[in-house]
């Protein structure tokens, strides 16, 4: 894989004086999901127990998977969620009550068939309420703080209009109070008036970017737009030139904010503006994220040129801390701060970039960059990137950019990438929103209980078919933009963990809640008064081990002392459990989530399987055992981030299988 360390030349001496300062490069594991297609929009979210929850499409629509072994494998849910007609567009959020929501984009309503559970997917509800509109495109959730009435999470549904959008354009947010059992009318995001409102005219917008809520409850929306320029004055969405549809080459970046999502409230700060230069800032995305202190993020690529040319964009990030409401401002974002230089040769760069934060400065980015093989031509090569920063908010920050696998996605130049295709005539955007072929624009991003990253990307690798690929089609041989033929070309969607390397928070207490749109809070009683919680959770196996070659069932108790060894059960965050069969000379070989055995391993490189409930859990697994000494432990883990050790005649014991 490759990775490339970007340092400030003035601190290369010091650098060389302290290699502890040097960045050190994530330890990364990336797996496909059985059955998933490819050139699809994954997303990814994890759930108050760290197991990993992923939404993509297959042959039977939308599909959801869940990994229970830290993301080592991924099993398809019982069933799938409620759907008709679906599209690529997904999206899916776990809350801190185990609930999982998650959605897809119908082709025949035009709307957002979604539904919740409750079991890990063993059983779903169809949601009800304004998901089941018309004209709706490209749906995003986001869950803030339990609504006081109904004492279940708060859930936002994002989107925007899409064919009505020429003549009325905007970004809407729906709120459901029950945690995503119903959702209320849709609010409008901009008013007439508004410089946003009048730069969404004419569907003047590729859509929405993100959502995400504060631990107050207040929501911030990221959206893009292009401004146009005549004769000196700003006429809004309307007057830019060419004129576009469904693909918007947007040129501003907003975030919209509001305390509660209610209508009126809400007010917009222009994060991004290169309207005077028509540098292309959005790619379809510009994505936006909240730290743990409240400050927020917005990543972009950047083109070098205006449109129509989008090759060697750079990577770029701007910040704002938001004041004691956590209300943002118009001139009072940071100067961008450089990630990812834009490409001197004009035809590599960046692309769809999505963005996670933890303590203040350190932030995450995933996104495609290309390069050329000789395999390729010169068309360029698009490979699925980390880029990380522990210290943007530094005067010289350093920055890690690293490949996580060795798989392209896809074999297109930049403009491509983003659909465009047509001649350049004032009807091209046009052409290039409904005829054109292009990219999926929209991954998955979330944090885990380690504050470390997981990311879901798709490619685009098949030898037929079409997916988001539309229009001008070959009538044969690979769709365009596909990666068939190139070293490591592999059709279907991945999901990449790290497994090692630096996390994004100094402290458990900075870990968010669940998904990317979940605050950042513990679990309440976490913490009592004049007491800081340093005690880890105490577990006990209360049954025996019933394992045959079939499978293996344990279960047991587990509660936390929290502070002065008062036993809580609240402050369990999650139950752990480990199976291993016991080898020679201290190897091991551990149950993964897939029911298989992984490789020979120190009997010290635990792999852990999250067991069902808290207080009272269980595990209970299909698996093939042969026969053999094992051994099982439990451990767990507190709100605070306390961790139980193994402890002989408490959390372990021994079984044999015959």
């Amino acid at each position: 894989m490759r990775t490339r360390l970007a340092l400030a030349p003035a601190l290369a001496a010091a650098l060389a004086a302290a290699p502890g300062a040097r960045a050190q490069e994530l330890q990364l594991t990336t797996v496909k999901l059985d059955k998933a297609s490819d050139k699809t929009e994954p997303r990814i979210a994890v759930g108050p127990d760290d197991r990993r929850w992923v939404v993509t499409n297959g042959p039977d629509g939308a599909q959801v998977y869940g990994s229970r072994d830290g993301g080592l494998t991924f099993q398809r849910t019982r069933t799938d969620p409620q759907q008709r007609e679906a599209t690529i567009d997904t999206d899916i959020v776990a809350m801190h009550t185990g609930r999982l929501l998650a959605s897809e984009l119908d082709e025949a309503g035009l709307n957002f068939p979604s539904s919740y559970s409750d079991d890990g997917g063993g059983t779903w509800t169809e949601t009800t309420g304004s998901t089941e509109l018309a004209d709706q495109d490209r749906q995003w959730f986001a869950v803030g703080p339990d609504d006081p009435t109904t004492h279940k999470p708060t859930v936002y549904l994002l989107y925007h209009n899409l064919g009505s959008g020429e003549v009325s354009h905007n970004m809407y947010v729906a709120k459901s109070t029950d945690g995503g059992e119903t959702f209320g009318p849709p609010v409008p995001t901009t008013l007439p008036g508004d410089t946003a409102y009048a730069d969404l005219q004419c569907a003047d917008s590729g859509g929405p970017s993100s959502i995400t809520v504060n631990p107050q409850g207040r929501i911030y929306v990221v959206f893009t737009t292009r401004a146009s320029n005549v004769g000196g004055n700003d006429l809004g969405g309307c007057a830019a030139t060419p004129l576009e549809f469904n693909i918007v080459n947007a040129t501003r970046v907003w975030v919209a904010t509001s305390p509660d999502g209610s209508p009126g409230s809400w007010q917009k700060s222009l994060a991004v503006d290169d309207s005077g230069t028509g540098q292309v800032v959005s790619m379809q995305l510009a994505y936006g994220a909240l730290d743990n202190q409240g400050g927020f993020y917005v990543a972009y690529p950047e083109s070098p040129k205006p449109y129509p040319d989008l090759g060697g964009a750079a990577l770029k990030v701007v910040y704002q801390k938001p004041d004691a409401q956590g209300a943002l401002a118009d001139g009072k974002w940071s100067r961008p701060v450089v990630l990812t230089p834009a490409s001197p040769s004009g035809d590599l760069g960046v692309t769809l970039v999505h963005i996670l934060a933890g303590d203040p400065g350190k932030i995450v980015v995933a996104d495609y960059e290309a390069q050329h093989l000789a395999q390729a031509g010169d068309t360029p090569v698009w490979y699925p990137h980390l880029v990380q920063s522990l210290d943007l908010l530094s005067a010289q920050p350093h920055v890690l950019d690293q490949q996580v696998a060795e798989i392209p996605a896809y074999r297109w130049t930049a403009s491509e990438m983003m659909g465009i295709c047509g001649a350049p005539t004032p009807v091209q955007g046009v052409e290039n929103g409904t005829r054109c072929p292009r990219s999926t624009d929209v991954w998955g991003i979330a944090l885990d209980g380690s504050c470390r990253v997981s990311v879901a990307w798709p490619t685009s690798a098949a030898k037929a078919g079409n997916g988001i690929v539309t229009g001008k089609l070959p009538q044969n041989g690979s769709p365009p933009g596909s990666t068939d033929g190139l070293p490591g070309a592999n059709p279907g969607t991945f999901v990449t963990t790290q497994t090692g390397g630096p996390d994004l928070c100094s402290s458990p207490a900075g870990v968010p809640g669940g998904s990317p749109g979940e605050p950042f809070q513990a679990a309440s009683g976490s913490q009592v008064a004049g007491c800081v919680d340093r005690l880890a959770p105490v577990s006990r196996f209360t049954r025996r081990v019933r394992a045959t070659r079939r499978g293996v069932r344990l279960s047991g108790r587990s509660y936390d002392r929290a502070c002065h060894s008062r036993r809580s059960k609240l402050t369990l965050r999650t139950i752990n459990v480990a199976i291993a069969r016991r080898l020679s000379a201290g190897r091991c070989r551990f149950l993964r989530g897939d029911g298989r055995f992984g490789a020979p391993v120190s009997c010290r490189r635990t792999t852990y399987l999250t067991a069902t409930g808290r207080a009272q859990w269980r595990l209970t697994l299909r698996a093939r055992l042969p026969h053999g000494r094992y051994v099982a432990w439990v451990r767990g883990v507190d709100a605070s981030g306390n961790v139980e050790r193994k402890a002989r005649g408490h959390n372990l014991i021994r079984f044999s299988v015959r």
